[in-house]
């Protein structure tokens, strides 16, 4: 990394982070109640897009993540925990809220939680005995922190610690409203999707400004990154994240709930130097898997299996950084008073012709995801494998730090934590995002794991598309082997099961026939 005169950008942004973020912070008036020792500090630590299906830990063959492996020998390790969603909106939404997406509603890309429910998260439960703090550099991720920012004391903006950031985000024309800005600027004026400009000249002007500087960026930094920066048009770089992160927590209240939610190793994948090509000779392929007609992208197999290796060179890259990370947890003695969970809001895909998570496709690659739980002065691994879900995680921290479990939460404490093993258990998994948040859902994809199968239903009447699909995942992990068609009878009670869920879940929304 090049070095400027005087302080260095890492040194800086060291000086920065210890100081209060105006706007995004509140006073602070609970030093008295939260003088009280016996509650533990909560941490929970999001890595963005990551799968269980890479790492070594959960039967991966490539070793991706040695160093957050060794923390894991330390803690407890969930082997069949799930994500609600497959993209970061509801993914995260779930994950704060306890609701899945079909009652929190932040269904679509950009969305909020239902305003019923902006009061109903982990900071809400925990605000009254805790010191509430949040950091995330998915921009998505961040509309939830903005919308439930009365239960935080610090709300760290999201570009904090990039090379490159947003500028209009925090111009004087917003009145310093992050959220309108990002409404006015992502959906109107400079529209980055598929679509139409609102303005015929700003949004390629701006357009063309930010991939200026991208690219002089990555002129600069480039050299330590093959495939370019991480972060596509929000550039920054990977020791900078982990020594901001680092910084934040020698800052905190204790006891404290604090949420940090990273962007690797989300897309685009950039490996650095030192792994970059790191698995390219090591002889390994995954099952060569057909073309699914939900597929929009229809990736051939090659194609995918060359964004796979990317994708776990980028692993291995974010390891390193993160192995400082978790030193310093250890170093500082958080280990000693800290619940530590590290997971996931949604996980990634490489197959049937589908690269990301942006799929109304649902299999096990995109929802299964890493949970490690690390309690305070843990010395020995657990493991658990009965079914969990991204939504159990609210209960489990309100009741390690004192709290009634609230009454709105959709999950259940964690086994090991407090909670109940739960065999038979029932977590689903979805995808509505063609749908409004205020309507039935009728165009949709969701999944119901039970008993070690997984029955999806994929429903677009738009698209005159439906269909169900049923895997049994103790003989058939890789889901390759469709049994619906034979009618088995634990898929028709599957069936029976998620229809009625749907039912249940559509019933407030719909439109009430006036008698004759």
């Amino acid at each position: 990394m090049q070095r400027s005169r005087g302080l260095t950008r890492r040194e800086f942004l060291k000086l920065i982070s210890l100081v209060p973020v105006g706007i995004y912070s509140r006073p602070f008036a609970k030093r008295g109640v939260l003088a009280d020792a016996n509650r533990p500090n909560i941490i929970i630590i999001v890595f963005d897009a990551w799968s269980q299906h890479h790492l070594s830990m959960y039967g991966y063959p490539r070793m991706t993540m040695p160093n957050l492996e060794a923390f894991a020998q330390n803690a407890t390790v969930y082997h069949k925990h799930y994500a609600t969603a497959t993209f970061t909106t509801p993914g995260t939404s779930s994950l704060l809220s306890g609701l899945y997406p079909w009652s929190n509603r932040a269904i679509q890309l950009g969305a909020e939680l239902a305003p019923v429910h902006a009061g109903h998260t982990i900071f809400s439960a925990l605000e009254s005995t805790h010191s509430t703090f949040a950091f995330t550099q998915n921009k998505y991720a961040d509309q939830i922190l903005l919308q439930v920012q009365h239960d935080l004391d610090q709300h760290i903006p999201n570009w904090s610690f990039n090379i490159q950031k947003i500028d209009l985000y925090d111009a004087s024309i917003f009145k310093k409203d992050a959220e309108l800005a990002f409404a006015s600027i992502e959906d109107n004026i400079v529209k980055r999707g598929a679509g139409t400009d609102a303005s015929l000249f700003l949004g390629p002007f701006y357009r063309l400004h930010i991939l200026g500087r991208v690219l002089r960026n990555t002129q600069k930094y480039g050299s330590d990154y093959p495939r370019g920066l991480p972060g596509a048009l929000e550039t920054f770089l990977l020791p900078d994240v982990v020594d901001g992160a680092i910084q934040l927590l020698k800052g905190l209240e204790q006891p404290s709930l604090t949420y940090i939610h990273f962007y690797p190793p989300h897309e685009p994948y950039a490996p650095t130097k030192q792994f970059f090509d790191s698995f390219k000779n090591d002889g390994w392929l995954p099952a060569q898997k057909p073309i699914h007609e939900l597929s929009e992208t229809k990736y051939t197999y090659d194609q995918l299996q060359l964004e796979h290796r990317y994708y776990d060179e980028f692993l291995a890259s974010w390891d390193q950084e993160v192995r400082r990370l978790l030193d310093y947890l250890k170093q500082s003695g958080l280990t000693e008073n800290s619940y530590i969970f590290i997971t996931s809001d949604h996980g990634e895909m490489f197959e049937r012709g589908e690269l990301g998570h942006w799929t109304k496709m649902i299999y096990d690659p995109v929802i299964h995801v890493p949970l490690i739980v690390r309690s305070p002065r843990q010395s020995t691994r657990q493991d658990v494998h009965v079914p969990t879900s991204n939504v159990d995680l609210l209960p489990t921290i309100a009741q390690l730090t004192g709290h009634p479990i609230p009454d709105w939460g959709e999950g259940n404490a964690l086994p090991n934590l407090g909670g109940e093993p739960q065999e038979g258990r029932s977590v689903f998994s979805m995808d509505a995002k063609m749908n409004s948040s205020f309507t039935p859902l009728r165009n949709y994809s969701i999944a119901l794991t039970r008993d070690g199968h997984r029955l999806t239903h994929y429903s677009y009447p738009k698209d005159q598309y439906e269909k169900y699909e049923f895997y049994d995942l103790d003989t058939d992990p890789q889901e390759i082997n469709d049994l619906y068609t034979s009618k088995p009878s634990m898929a028709l009670n599957m069936q029976e099961e998620l229809e009625q869920k749907m039912d249940e879940v559509n019933k407030p929304f719909q439109r009430k026939v006036a008698p004759e």
